[in-house]
C-alpha cells in the first residue's frame, strides 16, 4: 500500500511539473471522485489543492489514501486512462505542452495562432471530434525549431522541428464550462 501511495503521488507530481498540469490534475481528481467507494473525498482534495503548494497537496493525497480502504492500483489505472482518452485533463495537458500556457477560464484566450508539427495536429483530432476545439489552417507554413514566427503564432513546444503548418486553434465555450464546474 505504501508503494502504491508513493506511486500515486509521483504520478500526480509529474503532471504538476508540466504546463497545463495543474488544471489536468483538477480534472483527474474530480473524475476520480466518481469512482465507487471514493465518493467526494478525493474530488474535494482536487478543489482544496487548487491554490496550495505542492507539499500540502502531497500530504492531503497521502492522508486521503490512508483513510480510505480502496485499491490504489484502481486509482492509478483510472489516472492513466484519463491521460490516454480525450478527457478535459488530457486536453489541458496537451494545450499546455504545445503552448506553454495553463488553461484558465478567466485569463486564457479562446483562440491561439499556432505553428504545429503534423503529429501534434493528429494529437488534437480527438478533441476536435468531441467538439471542444476547432483547428483552422491559415495557409501559412514555417520552419520550426529556430524561433521563426508568423505574426503572433506560438511555435509548437511539444514537437518544435521540421516544417510546421499555421493554424488558429479555437477553444469552444463549452470546454470552459468544464473548467468552472
Amino acid at each position: 500500500m505504501q508503494d502504491e501511495k508513493q506511486e500515486l503521488i509521483n504520478e500526480l507530481n509529474k503532471l504538476t511539473e508540466k504546463p497545463g498540469g495543474k488544471q489536468a490534475i483538477r480534472f483527474v481528481l474530480n473524475a476520480l471522485g466518481s469512482l465507487p467507494l471514493i465518493g467526494g473525498a478525493i474530488a474535494g482534495t482536487g478543489n482544496a489543492w487548487g491554490e496550495k503548494e505542492q507539499q500540502k497537496f502531497n500530504e492531503k493525497i497521502t492522508d486521503w489514501a490512508s483513510k480510505t480502504d480502496i485499491d490504489l492500483s484502481k486509482v492509478l489505472s483510472h489516472l492513466a486512462d484519463q491521460m490516454r482518452e480525450p478527457t478535459e485533463a488530457h486536453m489541458s495537458l496537451l494545450i499546455g505542452e504545445v503552448t506553454g500556457l495553463d488553461l484558465q477560464s478567466d485569463s486564457t484566450p479562446r483562440d491561439f495562432s499556432l505553428i504545429l508539427n503534423g503529429e501534434t495536429v493528429r494529437d488534437f483530432e480527438p478533441f476536435i471530434n468531441k467538439g471542444w476545439i476547432t483547428l483552422r489552417s491559415n495557409g501559412n507554413m514555417a520552419n520550426m525549431g529556430s524561433g521563426n514566427r508568423i505574426g503572433n503564432s506560438i511555435e509548437d513546444k511539444k514537437r518544435p522541428w521540421g516544417m510546421g503548418n499555421c493554424f488558429i486553434l479555437s477553444i469552444k465555450p463549452a470546454y470552459f464550462l468544464c473548467i468552472n464546474s
